[in-house]
């Protein structure tokens, strides 16, 4: 149900979408334009003194003779380290209790205050917010225009965090954070390289890699592709690593989900037929050098879509198949998009469509999204920009109004 949301503050952000295109053509072009959330850092409880000595007179290891011990007198080092002692524990459980907050905030229905001068993710766009004279403008302020061709592509399973593409053949590309008012630079590619985000996991961006350098073809700039694999960019260290086994042939399709990258590459019949492929499996806990193993041979034209969706407050791990026509899911069949269509891409238990049909409103996109369970169609309507918060998604309207509606997470 849609309401329209009085001018509030702050935000998580997010919302996406992503295409699969054919193999050999288009099968790479999986671009996220969404927002869900990230990173499911388990905490692991650590025993105190207190719980040591129980364990210990529960197992019978304590003095049990009937001789009464006369307490020693501590020494003043021992009560100096005994009180840091003390307050190291303390700090401990201080600190231990903040990253449990920090883990529900982020991965269940953490939710903030939202106005439309935050910034929002445009899928086809710079980032928009609207100004005090009510105008729409990018994160610099600047009256947006429909000719504006700065974009970004969502990075999925995060809140915030978008890869920022080129605008000229020799730009820089960077993964960045949108906050509630500014653009935060998280890393940045040497070079000309390229990449295209399957998701982020950790403190890992995944996704195709394109290592590439300058070059010209009769004056005109161009590039060449010196090596092309599945990778992720390790936002800790800033190193950037690649997956040998995804660099021997050309990729087709991939879809990362906690702890496993599927991915698909040429079968034996590829010379007969240009979309036989084969899907393979790394495990994201080894090593990036380690074999590739085969899931399903003669895979060809299917797509994969990944989903981190949440069940009784604990994140739910799935990886969702299409094929030229429809979307299935939980024994039901929803449309399919075409790179000339638009794209689609999983969010929570919803998929979110964007089309891109012309319309009058050329600063707008058409946005549906259809619940995966019910199969209900939660919000059919045009839009300048999005972001979710809590159990909310987000969206500025045609007239840079501010609205809401529910949505399963």
């Amino acid at each position: 149900m849609k309401k329209i949301i009085p001018i509030m503050a702050l935000s998580l952000a997010l919302v996406g979408c992503a295409n699969q295109d054919a193999p050999k053509s288009d099968v790479n072009n999986k671009e996220s334009q969404v927002s869900e959330k990230t990173d499911d850092t388990q905490v692991i409880e650590v025993g105190k003194a207190e719980d040591n000595k129980e364990n210990s007179e529960a197992d019978g290891s304590a003095d049990t003779s009937d001789k009464k011990e006369q307490p020693e007198e501590s020494s003043d080092d021992d009560k100096k380290e005994q009180a840091e002692t003390e307050e190291k524990e303390s700090a401990d459980d201080s600190k231990e209790e903040k990253s449990k907050e920090e883990d529900q905030s982020e991965d269940q229905d953490s939710s903030q205050e939202v106005s439309k001068d935050d910034l929002f993710y445009n899928p086809f766009g710079p980032f928009s917010s609207v100004n005090e004279n009510g105008e729409l403008v990018d994160q610099n302020g600047n009256a947006i225009a429909d000719t504006d061709v700065e974009y970004y592509t969502y990075v999925k399973y995060t809140n915030n965090v978008f890869v920022k593409s080129k605008k000229d053949i020799y730009d820089q590309v960077s993964i960045v954070r949108m906050n509630d008012k500014n653009v935060e630079t998280l890393f940045e590619f040497p070079g000309v390289d390229d990449f295209r985000p399957l998701g982020m996991i950790g403190n890992r961006v995944y996704g195709f890699h394109d290592q590439q350098s300058k070059a010209e073809i009769n004056g005109t700039p161009t590039l060449d592709k010196e090596k092309s694999a599945i990778g992720y960019v390790d936002l800790d260290t800033g190193e950037v690593h690649d997956f040998k086994a995804t660099a021997e042939d050309i990729t087709g399709d991939a879809v990362v989900i906690d702890g496993e990258l599927q991915f698909t590459k040429p079968g034996d019949n590829e010379d007969q037929n240009a979309y036989n492929f084969d899907l393979y499996k790394l495990d994201l806990s080894k090593g990036d050098d380690q074999e590739a193993e085969l899931l399903e041979k003669n895979f060809n034209l299917q797509y994969l879509f990944g989903q981190k969706r949440f069940e009784n407050g604990k994140p739910v791990w799935k990886i969702y198949r299409a094929d030229n026509d429809n979307f299935y899911a939980n024994d039901q069949k929803f449309p399919f998009l075409w790179s000339e269509e638009g794209s689609q891409e999983i969010i929570g238990n919803n998929i979110f469509y964007y089309e891109t049909q012309k319309i009058d409103d050329k600063l707008s996109k058409p946005l549906k999204v259809i619940n995966m369970s019910s199969g209900e169609t939660v919000l059919d309507t045009q839009i300048r920009g999005m972001k979710i918060s809590g159990n909310k998604l987000y969206y500025l309207n045609t007239e840079n109004e501010l609205e809401s509606v529910d949505i399963e997470l």
